[in-house]
């Protein structure tokens, strides 16, 4: 069923990104059926953004969608599959249990600081990644990687998180 009314994607988003975790893993359960295990906020936005305007305008045609899958040529392409939750629903309420973890939150602009082995590491938490020696990273564990040469989970290297802590 398409819903005529225009959608306002930009004021959604601006919604949806306010929003917690366990609030957008329950809007995208209500859209695709199906728990979400990502932990990325901005992957969880764009689904649902995507799936509200499928559910207002349709989704896209089975020739298109044939096309895309040709251009994406089945051999490069990554396939996972998501867990299916069960997901409790009546007419007048809707329930689902999720399972949530916090998302690192940090803002963009701050300074993390470890010393490591007599240096002093110093990266810049950048919109979308961090700066560490003049370069771009997309994550802290490809920084503790380059620092100290070894495997790193980057939330312990920089004492975001403690070891064992979920």
């Amino acid at each position: 069923m398409k819903n005529t009314d225009k959608i306002d994607v930009e004021r959604l988003a601006k919604e949806l990104s306010v929003l917690g975790m366990p609030e957008l893993r329950a809007r995208f359960a209500e859209h695709f059926g199906y728990t979400s295990q990502t932990r990325k906020k901005s992957s969880l936005v764009k689904k649902i953004l995507w799936a509200v305007q499928r559910d207002a305008y349709g989704d896209i045609s089975d020739q298109a969608r044939k096309k895309a899958l040709s251009i994406a040529d089945d051999r490069d392409v990554k396939e996972r599959f998501p867990k299916i939750t069960s997901i409790k629903n009546s007419d007048t309420t809707s329930s689902v249990t999720l399972p949530y973890k916090p998302d690192m939150n940090l803002i963009p602009g701050t300074l993390l600081q470890r010393h490591y082995q007599g240096k002093d590491i110093r990266v810049l938490v950048l919109e979308k990644g961090f700066e560490w020696d003049g370069r771009y990273f997309k994550s802290l564990s490809a920084i503790a990687r380059e620092v100290s040469g070894t495997q790193w989970n980057g939330k312990l290297f920089f004492n975001l998180k403690k070891k064992g802590a979920a």
